[in-house]
């Protein structure tokens, strides 16, 4: 019968050392510790946002300069150029470049308050090229180039 009480103090002990070790698991503190900015993450609690749909507008009436052919205006732009790109004080032999618009092959300038393009005559001379930086200008003392002021 030794047998008998070895097998069951085989039992007991197996069934005490699970409890053991199950009590000291529970005590033991196995949640991972966060950084900071982790635990703000954890805590975050999301708002509801609000949307507003908006009607779009419709603009008529608005033209581009850089209209090609099918540009039926001829006396572009409407507005009056003084208040476009007012000329300067100095009323001199010297021309004003006051704009300039390029936009694929279309190049526009302001020439003391007159739209020109490549190749038009103004009184001190031809239009040769029009630059982003201003126009290139062939008259009787050669070519030059005007600049924006």
């Amino acid at each position: 019968m030794g047998t008998f009480k070895d097998i069951i103090r085989l039992i007991v002990i197996t069934v005490v050392v699970i409890i053991v070790v199950i009590f000291g698991m529970s005590m033991v503190n196995m949640k991972p510790s966060l950084l900071p900015h982790e635990r703000q993450l954890v805590q975050f609690n999301y708002e509801k946002v609000g949307i507003i749909e908006r009607t779009p507008v419709v603009v008529t009436g608005v033209s581009s300069p850089f209209s090609g052919t099918e540009d039926t205006q001829k006396d572009f732009p409407p507005a009056d150029l003084s208040k476009l790109a007012p000329p300067g004080e100095e009323k001199g032999e010297s021309q004003r470049v006051s704009m300039v618009l390029i936009k694929d092959r279309t190049k526009i300038a302001i020439v003391d308050g007159m739209v020109v393009r490549e190749g038009d005559k103004l009184k001190n001379g031809q239009i040769k090229k029009i630059d982003k930086n201003g126009i290139l200008l062939r008259d009787n003392e050669g070519e030059r180039w005007l600049t924006i002021r």
